[in-house]
């Protein structure tokens, strides 16, 4: 039986990101970093800092919460690749429509994205446990993660659908992935010492609101913030994928440099 074109578009995307150079980048990165963060960082910083019990539970649920900016990556990257080496103008010369071509991003972003959440519980459990997870706060981890990839992945594919530069384009991607990370509350908390100036910057941040949500699921401490941090992230998923669509309408398929 053939399969659905928006399927094998999925499976195409799958296969040509799974080669063990990638596997280990992408996702060993952030394991290592619950690894060796967690256990020098933990006997440095004390747990009234980070409201957590220890500084590794505090960082674990922000490196989940950070798999929403892998897999965004990894379907943003794709996307330029597929400009760059004219692979767009193929697959929409065949029987592929670019409603289907979006989709399939989106789904692979969603898919790596749960994928590193799966690796980042196996390489924390010897540390923090398994988490007592109730089913609401499965539900705003999984929401939380999944609105923020599409909102990432919708700015990176609306980005490289205007680009015709691999420079430009990954430069600008590079420094994305920088700020949310590091101006987001994945490695540290905001606390009262904080400069005002980078509080704001910290508060505003996209992935701050993923991994406060998160962290507040982990601990059983969910309230209306993090139902207010739902809200926003869904906004902003929604505004970056009609952006990733307007970018589609006026896409020039053809090679670039």
């Amino acid at each position: 039986m053939r399969l659905p074109p928006l399927v094998r578009l999925v499976i195409r995307n799958f296969v040509s990101n799974l080669d063990p150079l990638s596997i280990i980048f992408r996702f060993g990165q952030p394991a290592f970093t619950i690894v060796v963060l967690g256990t020098m960082f933990s006997s440095l910083v004390t747990s009234s800092a980070v409201a957590s019990g220890s500084y590794t539970a505090f960082l674990v649920p922000g490196m989940i919460a950070f798999q929403m900016v892998t897999g965004a990556v990894v379907s943003g990257n794709l996307f330029w690749l597929d400009r760059r080496w004219a692979m767009v103008e193929q697959i929409f010369s065949g029987p592929f429509l670019k409603a289907e071509y979006l989709a399939g991003l989106l789904i692979t972003t969603l898919l790596f994205a749960l994928v590193g959440v799966g690796l980042m519980l196996l390489v924390a459990l010897p540390f923090v446990g398994l988490p007592a997870l109730s089913l609401l706060g499965i539900v705003v981890v999984l929401l939380s993660i999944g609105f923020g990839s599409v909102f990432f992945a919708g700015v990176l594919i609306a980005i490289g659908s205007r680009l015709r530069s691999a420079n430009a384009y990954f430069t600008i991607q590079s420094f994305l992935q920088l700020f949310l990370v590091f101006l987001s509350t994945v490695y540290y908390p905001v606390s009262p010492s904080t400069p005002r100036a980078l509080a704001i910057i910290l508060d505003g941040n996209p992935l701050t609101y993923a991994a406060n949500a998160t962290r507040d699921a982990f601990r059983g401490t969910l309230g209306p913030s993090d139902m207010v941090s739902l809200l926003v992230l869904g906004i902003l998923a929604a505004i970056a994928f009609a952006l990733a669509i307007q970018g589609f309408r006026t896409l020039d398929p053809g090679p670039i440099q």
